[in-house]
């Protein structure tokens, strides 16, 4: 009991919880209406954004059914996700890979971005002739854009994508017609699924993750990031 307790005090305490408090304390002290229904509905926005529930939503809203029709691939594709964890954890998913398939590996990022994950690889003693490097690539766009002409230079056809589980939906979009046939491997797959009351208390951890899963679905229809 005390444990719930102290984790409930935590949430409400700590960013975000604090903020949406402030906001519900707004909203009782103001006078001005406008005012009270702007404090109202940014402490409800908030608290929408701070608890795992609005996660599982949003990771169904971005899963990815593709059927896979080939045994082995003919390159790994891993686009980078900035000076980051996540493509940290790309990195070494697409080496667990390279040791079963021994195919190329395509790098995918903006300069130093891309320059690190390819540094990382080659401390894995995976030769620089195996690792094809794309430091141009500014975004989730130009990633597979810059891919899907390699892909044509190379003769690539099966592709195993490595990549965050919630980025799959966008990158599947923009490979769209490209007559390429995908593989997605997830670098970072968890099940967030709600599974204690705590999962309704607002924290920073289930704020972080709601944020990149917005940024997903809003490059999902805008399509350019």
């Amino acid at each position: 009991m005390m444990f719930y307790l102290y984790k409930i005090i935590k949430g409400l305490v700590f960013p975000p919880g604090i903020f949406i408090l402030i906001f519900l304390l707004n909203f009782f002290i103001v006078k001005n209406k406008v005012l009270r229904i702007l404090n109202l509905l940014s402490a409800l926005v908030l608290y929408l954004i701070s608890i795992s529930p609005t996660t599982d939503l949003m990771k169904e809203f971005l899963k990815v059914k593709i059927e896979v029709n080939f045994q082995k691939p003919d390159v790994i594709f891993v686009p980078g996700a900035g000076l980051s964890d996540e493509s940290i954890s790309r990195i070494v998913k697409a080496y667990e890979l390279y040791k079963i398939y021994n195919v190329p590996i395509v790098i995918s990022g903006y300069k130093v971005e891309a320059k690190m994950m390819k540094s990382k690889l080659l401390m894995f003693s995976i030769p620089d002739s195996m690792l094809i490097l794309d430091s141009l690539a500014r975004n989730t766009f130009e990633n597979v854009r810059n891919f899907i002409k390699t892909s044509k230079i190379k003769n690539f056809k099966n592709i195993i994508i490595v990549s965050s589980d919630y980025h799959f939906k966008r990158i599947d979009k923009i490979f769209k017609n490209s007559g390429l046939n995908l593989k997605y491997i997830p670098s970072n797959q968890i099940d967030w699924t709600a599974k204690t009351i705590l999962d309704i208390v607002p924290s920073y951890a289930s704020f972080s993750r709601n944020i990149r899963y917005l940024n997903e679905i809003l490059g999902y229809f805008l399509i350019f990031q």
